[in-house]
């Protein structure tokens, strides 16, 4: 029976810490998909659409990863996809502790989700999308943090916004 799993994120954008994840994640289970959820609690800096462009770009390598977008429950996802489990990557302690609830009100929703925690890449724990935009508006370097294509798109719609 194949290992399917989830790797669920706004990605906005998409960091190196995303990319390392997805490869990592991909190389453990024979299917992945990886989910672009719209957060009705954030407000998108990317259009959708660009951000499943830009993941499409990153997992263009990875056969056994699809990118697709998802407007609703992370557990009805999941189980649309009759998933075995979902990837969160962690970052830090408190993160863990933001992430345990999650898990619990998701296992409630479908008991069949289970979750595989990553730790990040020591080199990549302190990158957020939110610190790149951050970091982006101000007009710091922002190609360190991000794979070529993507730190192109960010400095182009920080272009527009000005």
């Amino acid at each position: 029976m194949p290992k399917i799993w989830v790797f669920p994120g706004s990605f906005d954008p998409v960091t190196r810490g995303h990319e390392d994840l997805i490869r990592r994640a991909a190389a453990l289970c024979d299917q992945l998909y990886v989910a672009a959820l719209i957060n009705p609690d954030k407000h998108g800096f990317l259009p959708m659409q660009k951000r499943i462009s830009l993941l499409k770009e990153v997992c263009a390598d990875l056969p056994n990863a699809v990118v697709e977008c998802h407007n609703g429950l992370l557990a009805d996802y999941a189980r649309m996809r009759q998933a075995d489990a979902v990837v969160r990557g962690v970052r830090s302690a408190s993160e863990m502790e933001t992430e345990l609830p999650w898990a619990s009100f998701n296992k409630m929703l479908y008991d069949r989700f289970e979750v595989v925690y990553l730790p990040a890449r020591p080199e990549l724990r302190d990158v957020s999308s939110s610190m790149v935009r951050q970091l982006a508006a101000f007009g710091g370097d922002i190609t360190p943090f991000l794979p070529e294509r993507c730190a192109e798109t960010v400095k182009e719609y920080m272009a527009h916004r000005v």
